[in-house]
């Protein structure tokens, strides 16, 4: 009970990266979420991935933008739990796109690393990014990379992967560059 309570304050109460925190006056319009699980071991440890998306993309309700979006990722073991909150700042624009398809764990030097990338939907332009949670030896990173699609329908990444990703241990680092290079390719991978 004590681990779902803390939970709760660290979803709602405590931003990340510096970010400001949703204003109680804007979760009037929490409408729907997504919530994903998964399981996964650490070596002999047993880990529990909970991610939850805040007013997610939903073409089946043509909703793309709103008043607010964030995503919340949680790795949880008997140990210790690591918490990213993301609230993304311009869901007027466009809200998150979780597909649970591109979530991935995989081992780098005997640890599990668990990368959680979601792009946006909404105004589709040219211009677009992916944005990767991830979680390795009991850090935490969220990271942003630009794209721009041509007419052609191909994408290509705007960004210098060493300066976005350098804070990223290398093997990790080479895995989100693989990721990136592999799964978006062209404009509908990000929709």
């Amino acid at each position: 009970m004590k681990s779902l309570v803390t939970s709760l304050i660290l979803f709602f109460f405590v931003p990340v990266f510096g970010q400001k925190s949703v204003h109680d006056s804007l979760k009037v319009y929490y409408q729907d979420s997504l919530m994903v699980s998964k399981n996964f071991k650490d070596g002999t440890v047993s880990n529990k991935l909970t991610v939850k998306v805040i007013n997610p993309c939903n073409a089946e309700k043509n909703r793309f933008d709103g008043a607010v979006t964030l995503i919340n990722a949680t790795v949880q073991n008997k140990h210790y739990t690591d918490n990213v909150t993301y609230n993304y700042p311009y869901a007027q624009s466009g809200l998150i796109n979780l597909k649970t398809g591109n979530i991935s764990n995989f081992t780098i030097d005997k640890h599990q690393a668990v990368l959680i990338p979601f792009t946006y939907c909404g105004n589709m332009d040219n211009d677009t990014q992916v944005s990767y949670i991830t979680f390795y030896k009991h850090k935490k990173y969220l990271h942003h990379i630009k794209y721009y699609c041509g007419e052609d329908n191909t994408c290509k990444i705007k960004d210098d992967l060493n300066v976005t990703l350098k804070d990223l241990p290398s093997q990790l680092k080479s895995k989100v560059i693989k990721d990136l290079k592999t799964k978006y390719k062209n404009s509908k991978d990000f929709y």
